[in-house]
């Protein structure tokens, strides 16, 4: 899309020049086929001038403005009941009770969350419901036998400052988010070297790069998924419960996609049934940490 709007405005901006050379070759006073020379210089100067200026003035802002559009339609449609495969049940995810269940439950689980931050914004709720940290109610999970699958945003992403940009808020603070997230995988790491797991449990961290177009949250049967909408904070959007299996299977494989092509390069933590002790990708670390620094001053 990018390339298709330089090459459309590169031909207005030619025409320009073009037809300011059959001007000056028709003279002032142009008579016969230099009258039509002189007119088709007009028309080229014309026509150059005003589509320059609708792809640099009208076009972006056409853009933008139905961009915004379908998002707003798109969130209100999504709020009425019900969509195919989807049930409304918080008008704002941050704060769901439903995204917790796993925390409070003392039998094994099958947890798979992801998004732009995601263990940043599990680690501020569970504050608020005055849980355990995150890293901790974690360790008790996969002392129980569970797996557990996350996969954020990679700080290093130059989908960072477009996502911050989109839902208003500065790419300091989205940074930020993906800071503590990282933060909370090291203090598990502290914790897992520590511990003993049975052999069942397993542990996934990745990061990755591509657009996160919603956050997803399964836990055993249950999936929940909310939508990213341009000007508003991820965690303000709605939640919705996939309530048939079809629809969990597509909303689940984008995610699995992402998971599954994520190398050894974007793997930050891991316990598997193929490793005796847990694994942290150091060199990862330092390597995000050194952007999260960059980012902050």
């Amino acid at each position: 899309m990018k390339r298709n709007k330089l090459f459309r405005l590169l031909v207005s901006i030619f025409l320009v020049p073009w037809g300011m050379i059959l001007l000056l070759l028709a003279g002032e006073s142009p008579k016969g086929i230099l009258a039509l020379v002189s007119g088709l210089g007009v028309s080229f100067v014309v026509a150059g001038t005003v589509s320059a200026f609708r792809e640099i003035a009208i076009v972006r802002t056409e853009s933008e403005d139905a961009a915004e559009d379908i998002a707003n339609r798109l969130q209100t449609r999504l709020q009425q009941p019900p969509p195919l495969g989807l049930r409304l049940v918080s008008q704002q995810r941050r704060g769901y009770d439903g995204y917790y269940s796993w925390a409070i439950s003392t039998e094994p689980c099958e947890l798979f969350c992801a998004g732009r931050s995601v263990l940043h914004r599990i680690d501020a709720d569970f504050a608020a419901r005055k849980f355990a940290p995150v890293e901790q109610v974690m360790l008790r999970k996969l002392q129980e036998g569970s797996v557990i699958r996350i996969l954020f945003l990679d700080p290093r992403s130059d989908l960072v400052s477009r996502l911050a940009r989109e839902e208003g808020q500065n790419e300091q603070q989205l940074l930020s988010d993906l800071a503590t997230s990282l933060d909370i995988c090291e203090r598990l790491y502290a914790l897992l070297k520590e511990a003993n797991l049975p052999p069942r449990a397993e542990l996934h961290i990745r990061v990755y790069d591509q657009v996160p177009y919603f956050a997803y949250h399964r836990d055993n049967e249950l999936v929940i998924v909310g939508f990213y909408f341009a000007t508003a904070l991820g965690s303000s959007s709605a939640a919705f419960e996939v309530t048939d299996l079809e629809s969990q299977n597509r909303f689940e494989g984008h995610f699995t996609s992402i998971f599954e092509r994520s190398h050894s390069t974007r793997i930050l933590e891991e316990v598997s049934s193929q490793r005796a002790v847990p694994f942290m990708n150091h060199a990862l670390v330092r390597d995000i940490r050194a952007t999260l620094e960059k980012g902050a001053n």
